[in-house]
C-alpha cells in the first residue's frame, strides 16, 4: 500500500517540477519565460549535471541559443542551440524526477572547474567539489536584466566584472567589462578535443587588439577575442582553451566569439566576423532597469467566506488565466509597506497583489520576477523583497520603480545543491537581530551527499555568512521564527520519523533523521557502542552501515519532538506562524501549525513542565482548496493569511491557494491552554463551559499510544502500558471538574503516564448552548506535579 502511494506522489511531484514548454514569446501548452531560467541542468543524454546552480539564457534575435552559467564556479558551463531543455515525461517514468536537460545540440563546453584561475591555478579547491567558490577566488553577485538582455555581476579576487552573454550569426558572444586589477587574470574559454598550437598557422592577429584560433581534432572551434586594449593572449591547457588578460589601471572591455565550425567556407565567415567585430560596449549603461516586460496584469475577484462561525475563509482568487501561461502553486509571500503581497510560484515567478481589501472585488496581479530556482519562501526586510531558492537567497531590486525586479542580487548563495530533487529550500524567516532562517530537506532516498541537507540553517543579517544550526531533519516543509526568537520546524512520516511532527529548535539539535545528523553521535548497532557522523560516507563506510532502515545503528538520543501528529490528522506537514494580532480572537502570542497534507490549520498549546515542553493541537473548523505551508499576519487588517500548493501527497483540490482566515467577531468555542498532571489533564477554553455538561465525565474519551524511532519508514501506533501490543491504550476518566470562572476543566485520568501521543475528544456544550465536539492531540514529555 505505501509502495503505491509513494508511486503516486511520485507522479505528481514529477508533474508539478517539470516544464512541457518554455516559451519565449508563449504557447497555450507553455508559460512565457524572461530571458533566463535558473535551475540544476544535466548534459544532454546524460544524468551528469552540466551546472548545479545553473542559469541558462536565452541569447540571439531567434531565442534558440542558450548559454549555461554554473554561479557555484562562475564559468560558462555549455552553449547550445535548437531546443532548449528536456524536462522529463510526466506519463510513462515512474522515477525520481531528473533536473533538466539540455536538448538541443552543443556548440562548446567547459569542464567543472573554476571559471577563473587564481594565480596560475584551475583546479577546484572545494570540500567534494560542492558548494560556490571561495569568495576571495570568485564570487557571483547577481544579474542585471534589461529587455531581452541579462547582464552578470561577479567578482574575481577583488575585481568586479560585469559580463553579458550574447549569439549573432552562429556565433556565440560574451562580452565583459573587468574594472581595474593590478595582476593578469584567466578565464576558461572552452573545452578542446586536441590541445590548440599556439603557433601553428590556426592563430590569427589581425591587430593587436584581436587574435581568433581555430583549434580542435574531431570537433574544431573557432574563438577569438576583440579588446579596447592590447595585451590579451590566449593560453593552453591540456585539453582547454584559455583567454589572459593583462594587468590594466582603466576598465577592461572586451568580447569574446565562440562558434563550432564544421568547414573552411565556417572558418572564413567566423574570421571576416573577428576582423569586422565592433569594440565592445560597456555594460554599466545595463545596470540602471530596463524597460518593463510584463505590463500586462490580471484582475480576479476574490470570494468571501460567508455563516455565523468565528472564523471565515476567504479567497483571494489567483490568476489561473494569465497572460503568460504561468502556473501559480505558490511557495511563500510576505506583504509590503503598502498593503500589497509579494507571493512567489514554485515554478520561479514572483508577483505583487494589490486590492487586498475588506471586499476582494479587485485584487490585481503583477508579474515581477520570473526564472527563479524553484522559490518556496518570500521575506519582506525594510521593503525590500527577499526569495528563497534551491540555489540562494534572492534579493529583488526595481530600480526603476516599474514594478518589475531589474537587479537579481545574489544575497547568499552559501547552501550546496546536489540533483536530489527531494532536497528543497524550504520557507524564509527573521530573527529580531534581522538573521535569516530557513530549512533545507534532505535527499530521497536517504543517502546523504552534501554537508546542508536535513538542516536548519542561518543566513546574517547582511547575508556574508552562513551556518547550520540543527541537523537531523527530513522533509521539513514549513517553520517560523517567533517573536522572542523561539525557531519551530514541522516534519514528515518517513526514514526515521514515526509520523509528522513539531520540533522546537535549539542550536546544535538533532531531530531524527540519522543520515542527515551532519555531526558525530553517540550510536549503537549490535549491542556495540560508537561515535560516528552518519552524514559522512567515509564513516559510514567504516562502521559498515547497512543502509537506512531497522539494520542501521541507532543513536542513544535525539531531540524529542515538541508535539507528534497522527496521519489521519496530518499526513504532510506544512509551516507555522505565531499569532501576532490582538484583532483575531483569542489566541495573541500562541503558536499555530500548518498540515500541507490534509489542508488544515491547528492551534498549538505548549505547556512546559520542569523546562521540558509538551504540547497539544487542535484543529480549526475549516479547510482550504490547497495545501497550506506559509502564513503571516498582515500588518494592515491584522487577519491571518496562508498560501500553499499541490505537488505531492495532499487532498488539495487546486493546485495553489491564497486564502485569509478572518475572525468575525463571534465567539470562540476553543481550547486555548492545556496542561498534563500526575493525575489528569487541564483544559482551559476561550469562553464559558456549560456547567452541567462540562462536569459531566461520560462526555469525554481520552487514549494513548506511542511510536517506534527506527530507520524504517513511520512507525505503527503502540500501547504505552504493553509496548508489544500494536494498539491504543483506553483510558478512563473518572472525574470532570469545571473551575469557578467556568472556562476550565479538569479531567482526572487514572494511570497518567508520558506518552507520544494521547488523544483527547468531547462533546460538551458552551455557555451560550452551542455544542464544542473536538479532539485534541497531545505529546507528554513530563506530568507535572499536583499541587
Amino acid at each position: 500500500m505505501r509502495e503505491s502511494l509513494l508511486k503516486v506522489a511520485l507522479c505528481i511531484v514529477t508533474a508539478l517540477l517539470v516544464q512541457p514548454v518554455h516559451s519565449q514569446s508563449g504557447t497555450s501548452d507553455g508559460p512565457v519565460r524572461g530571458p533566463f531560467f535558473s535551475g540544476t541542468v544535466r548534459a544532454p543524454k546524460s544524468n551528469e549535471a552540466i551546472a548545479m546552480k545553473g542559469i541558462v539564457v536565452t541569447v540571439g534575435s531567434e531565442k534558440n541559443a542558450y548559454i549555461c552559467y554554473d554561479t557555484d564556479l562562475m564559468r560558462v558551463s555549455m552553449g547550445w542551440t535548437g531546443a532548449f531543455l528536456e524536462f522529463g515525461d510526466t506519463l510513462n517514468k515512474i522515477a525520481w524526477p531528473p533536473p533538466p536537460q539540455v536538448k538541443g545540440e552543443p556548440k562548446f563546453s567547459t569542464r567543472p572547474n573554476p571559471g577563473w584561475a587564481k594565480g596560475d591555478s584551475l583546479a577546484d579547491p572545494r570540500e567534494r567539489n560542492q558548494g560556490p567558490l571561495p569568495k576571495d577566488w570568485a564570487h557571483y553577485k547577481g544579474l542585471y536584466q534589461s529587455g531581452d538582455r541579462v547582464t552578470f555581476k561577479y567578482t574575481v579576487g577583488s575585481t568586479e566584472v560585469l559580463e553579458s552573454p550574447g549569439y549573432q550569426n552562429g556565433i556565440f558572444e560574451r562580452t565583459l567589462t573587468i574594472a581595474p586589477s593590478r595582476s593578469p587574470m584567466t578565464l576558461a574559454i572552452c573545452n578542446l578535443d586536441a590541445a590548440p598550437d599556439l603557433g601553428s598557422a590556426s592563430l590569427q592577429k589581425p591587430d593587436d587588439k584581436r587574435a581568433f584560433i581555430i583549434a580542435g581534432n574531431q570537433q574544431k572551434v573557432a574563438v577569438g577575442f576583440v579588446a579596447n586594449t592590447s595585451g590579451s593572449r590566449f593560453t593552453r591547457g591540456a585539453d582547454d582553451l584559455r583567454l589572459e588578460i593583462p594587468a590594466h589601471a582603466k576598465p577592461f572591455l572586451v568580447k569574446i566569439l565562440i562558434a563550432s565550425v564544421a568547414s573552411e567556407e565556417n572558418a572564413k565567415q567566423f574570421a571576416t566576423a573577428v576582423q569586422s567585430a565592433t569594440a565592445p560596449e560597456d555594460l554599466a549603461q545595463f545596470t540602471k532597469g530596463g524597460p518593463a516586460r510584463w505590463t500586462e496584469t490580471v484582475t480576479t475577484k476574490g470570494t468571501l467566506g460567508s455563516g455565523d462561525e468565528a472564523y471565515l475563509v476567504d479567497t483571494i482568487t489567483e490568476p489561473v488565466q494569465n497572460p503568460y501561461n504561468a502556473r501559480t502553486f505558490f511557495g511563500g509571500f510576505d506583504f509590503l509597506n503598502d498593503g500589497r503581497a509579494a507571493i512567489c510560484t514554485f515554478h520561479g515567478d514572483v508577483w505583487l497583489v494589490d486590492g487586498i481589501d475588506a471586499d476582494l472585488d479587485q485584487l490585481k496581479w503583477k508579474r515581477f520576477a520570473t526564472g527563479l530556482f524553484q522559490p518556496l519562501g518570500l521575506k519582506v526586510v525594510n521593503n525590500t523583497i527577499y526569495v528563497l531558492g534551491r540555489d540562494q537567497i534572492t534579493r529583488l531590486h526595481d530600480l526603476n520603480k516599474d514594478d518589475e525586479a531589474d537587479f537579481f542580487e545574489n544575497f547568499n548563495n552559501d547552501t550546496v545543491v546536489t540533483s536530489n530533487y527531494h532536497e528543497y529550500c524550504l520557507d524564509l524567516h527573521t530573527d529580531r537581530q534581522g538573521n535569516f532562517y530557513f530549512a533545507k530537506g534532505a535527499p530521497w532516498e536517504p543517502e546523504v551527499t552534501s554537508p546542508h541537507q536535513g538542516c536548519m540553517i542561518k543566513v546574517s543579517k547582511d547575508g556574508s555568512k552562513m551556518e547550520v544550526i540543527a541537523s537531523g531533519l527530513r522533509a521539513p516543509n514549513g517553520m517560523t521564527v517567533g517573536p522572542d526568537n523561539q525557531i519551530t520546524v514541522s516534519d514528515n512520516q518517513g526514514h526515521w520519523m514515526p509520523s509528522s511532527k513539531l520540533n522546537w529548535v535549539e542550536k546544535n539539535g538533532f531531530y531524527g533523521m540519522l543520515p542527515t545528523a551532519q555531526r558525530d553521535l553517540k550510536l549503537t548497532l549490535n549491542g556495540n557502542t560508537f561515535t560516528a557522523n552518519p552524514s559522512d560516507p567515509k564513516q559510514r563506510a567504516e562502521h559498515k552501515f547497512k543502509g537506512w532502515d531497522n539494520n542501521s545503528p541507532m543513536p542513544e538520543n535525539y531531540d524529542q519532538p515538541l508535539c507528534w501528529l497522527p496521519m489521519n490528522m496530518d499526513n504532510s506537514s506544512g509551516g507555522q506562524v505565531w499569532v501576532t494580532s490582538k484583532k483575531w480572537g483569542p489566541f495573541n502570542g500562541q503558536l499555530l501549525f500548518m498540515s500541507y497534507g490534509k489542508c488544515t490549520l491547528f492551534e498549538v498549546m505548549i505547556d512546559e513542565v520542569d523546562g521540558v515542553r509538551n504540547a497539544a493541537m487542535i484543529q480549526f473548523p475549516f479547510k482550504f482548496n490547497s495545501g497550506v505551508m506559509r502564513a503571516r499576519f498582515n500588518p494592515k487588517d491584522g487577519q491571518l493569511y496562508l498560501c500553499g500548493l499541490k505537488g505531492w501527497q495532499s487532498s488539495a483540490t487546486r493546485d495553489g491557494g491564497f486564502y485569509r482566515v478572518r475572525h468575525t467577531d463571534k465567539p470562540v468555542h476553543m481550547p486555548s491552554a492545556f496542561k498534563a498532571t500526575e493525575t489528569g489533564i487541564q483544559l482551559t477554553f476561550t469562553s464559558k463551559l456549560d456547567a452541567a455538561s462540562a462536569a459531566d465525565a461520560a462526555n469525554y474519551s481520552a487514549e494513548r499510544w506511542n511510536y517506534k524511532y527506527s530507520g524504517g519508514y513511520g512507525s505503527p501506533e503502540f500501547s504505552v502500558s504493553d509496548p508489544t501490543q500494536r494498539k491504543h491504550d483506553k483510558l478512563e476518566i473518572t472525574k470532570a471538574v469545571l473551575s469557578k470562572d467556568g472556562k476550565s476543566v479538569f479531567l482526572e485520568i487514572q494511570d497518567m503516564k508520558p506518552s507520544d501521543q494521547l488523544k483527547i475528544k468531547y462533546a460538551i456544550d458552551a455557555a451560550s448552548s452551542e455544542m464544542i465536539s473536538q479532539e485534541i492531540y497531545a505529546t507528554v514529555h513530563k506530568l507535572a506535579r499536583n499541587k
